[in-house]
């Protein structure tokens, strides 16, 4: 069986790690796999599918919007007999790319909303769009649901499957813990809501400490705010890196602050180290979270800044909110995740 996963890029986020930890395992698996990457990223994400011995298929383009880009897809998806989609640029360039051939489609949507939605005048081009594929995996019951509410359909082609996250790899890393310390990763990008989490530090002890890992759009108007409300020397932006793991490891507590989300893979990746994590009450979030970490009201600085503080007084608290973290992020585990990847391949 030969597959082929497409992304615009392996720029920094989610979907793109989730491919660079899925794409070995199914290698594993005896699948043959490769990756098709619509402009090529340099990183840790890059490096990992590579070293794994799986093809990467650049294309280098300039713009994703090039109306040319769906004939250059055409020549390599024709050659695969899976052809699996991530994110907007992917759903769309392989839709029209694969109109009259054989290839059986997937697409995974990783969001449980977007910028087009909403929109009355979409809804009938996304319906064409998501009409060329023949799976629909979600990433949780509540992307799912937000999908066929869009799409007004509810046939055979809609699929559950749960993220997941090396969990092993994560909790095998120990790091000495930097006392009082906040990390959040995730890109500036407009699903994301950093700046309530450096509003909440402005409620809490002036020895707190907090970590931003990622970079986007929204970074320097973050920057900006910090400066403004006086917590410039206490909010580090370090950028996208490829040590996510260890930074999160030397963290004392996780915050996973979002508008929405489709799931939630940098909570569980907090929780698989063993730390406890505070999110936001959304959808595809706080599903993952609530009962093992703590869920705070979108856009509450307050509520999260009492939250972080619990956590700092009360040692006994925090380890057991680590333990149930820990326990929940073994639910999520990637192997768990590409076995019902590969079932779906076979049954198509």
């Amino acid at each position: 069986m030969r597959v082929l996963h497409v992304i615009s890029s392996l720029e920094i986020g989610g979907a793109q790690r989730l491919l660079s930890d899925l794409l070995p395992i199914q290698k594993q698996q005896g699948i043959d796999v490769s990756l098709l990457v619509l402009k090529s990223e340099d990183n840790a994400f890059s490096k990992k599918v590579a070293d794994a011995g799986v093809p990467i298929i650049s294309l280098n383009v300039k713009s994703f919007r090039n109306p040319f880009l769906a004939f250059k897809v055409r020549k390599v998806i024709m050659q695969y007999d899976v052809v699996h989609a991530h994110l907007v640029h992917a759903l769309y360039i392989c839709s029209l790319a694969a109109r009259g051939l054989k290839t059986k489609m997937v697409y995974t949507e990783h969001s449980t909303s977007n910028n087009r939605r909403g929109k009355t005048f979409m809804r009938p081009i996304e319906k064409f769009i998501y009409g060329r594929y023949d799976k629909l995996i979600s990433i949780s019951q509540q992307t799912q649901d937000a999908l066929q509410d869009w799409l007004q359909s509810n046939d055979g082609r809609f699929v559950v499957i749960n993220n997941g996250v090396d969990t092993k790899a994560f909790a095998n890393i120990h790091k000495e813990v930097i006392p009082k310390s906040l990390i959040m990763v995730s890109r500036f990008a407009s699903s994301k809501d950093q700046e309530t989490v450096i509003r909440a530090i402005k409620e809490l002890d002036d020895d707190l400490t907090l970590r931003f890992v990622g970079d986007g759009g929204n970074l320097e108007h973050c920057k900006q705010v910090a400066q403004e409300i006086g917590v410039g020397n206490r909010v580090q932006f370090l950028g996208a890196r490829s040590d996510v793991a260890e930074l999160i490891a030397e963290s004392y507590i996780g915050i996973q602050s979002s508008n929405w989300e489709g799931f939630g893979l940098t909570a569980v990746e907090i929780m698989a180290c063993g730390k406890p994590v505070i999110a936001t009450n959304v959808d595809g979030l706080k599903q993952v979270v609530e009962g093992a970490g703590e869920i705070f009201h979108k856009g509450d600085k307050i509520e999260l800044a009492q939250k972080v503080k619990t956590l700092l007084n009360d040692k006994s608290y925090y380890n057991d909110m680590a333990l149930r973290c820990k326990s929940r992020a073994s639910e999520y585990d990637i192997c768990l995740m590409a076995y019902k990847y590969l079932s779906v391949y076979r049954k198509m």
